[in-house]
């Protein structure tokens, strides 16, 4: 019986940090791939969408599909033009996978379930997401009650990070060490 506990105390504990790291990489590989799709937009209409509704920091779920599917979330219900964030021609830069929506099909989620995503695109086309395209956001976690905000040494806007489009978000949510990055 001793022994059954003593497998069980070190198992399950390597076990959930293996779940906590899959994730950790489902969410940075999807973030990816929302990146790409965001790159692809910029390329055909010249600038980047605001999947953000323009109010900067959080990701609109709407206004995302609209913009980058062509689509409304559900699929079957067209979006409007303030959805489409200036996809005129309603062109797919993008899938949304089963994974990637909550059970209602109203909000995005990452590989831990959050659906608090905060975005930052370069909105003057220097190649750098600075201070002069907004300001970081504080992410909630699955169980919502702390906003984390990333520290300067991942996330230091006075200095920028070299890329056009940048997500971040809480995942596993439980401290600010947890959040995940599209960039690191």
């Amino acid at each position: 019986m001793a022994v059954i506990a003593l497998l069980a105390a070190i198992l399950i504990p390597s076990t959930t940090a293996a779940r906590i790291a899959a994730r950790r990489a489902k969410t940075k590989v999807q973030f990816s791939q929302w990146t790409i799709a965001m790159d692809l937009f910029r390329q055909e209409y010249g600038y980047y969408p605001a999947i953000d509704g323009g109010s900067g920091g959080k990701v609109l779920p709407e206004i995302f599909a609209g913009a980058l599917t062509g689509q409304g979330l559900s699929g079957s219900i067209p979006p409007t033009a303030s959805q489409l964030a200036g996809n005129v021609r309603r062109l797919s830069f993008y899938h949304l996978g089963e994974g990637e929506l909550n059970d209602g099909r109203t909000e995005l989620t990452d590989g831990f379930g959050n659906t608090d995503i905060a975005v930052l695109y370069d909105k003057n086309g220097d190649g750098v997401v600075d201070s002069a395209d907004g300001v970081a956001h504080g992410v909630h976690g699955l169980e919502g009650v702390t906003a984390w905000t990333p520290a300067s040494r991942d996330l230091d806007l006075a200095v920028g990070v070299r890329a056009g489009v940048i997500f971040y978000s809480a995942g596993h949510g439980r401290a600010s060490n947890d959040l995940v990055f599209s960039w690191k």
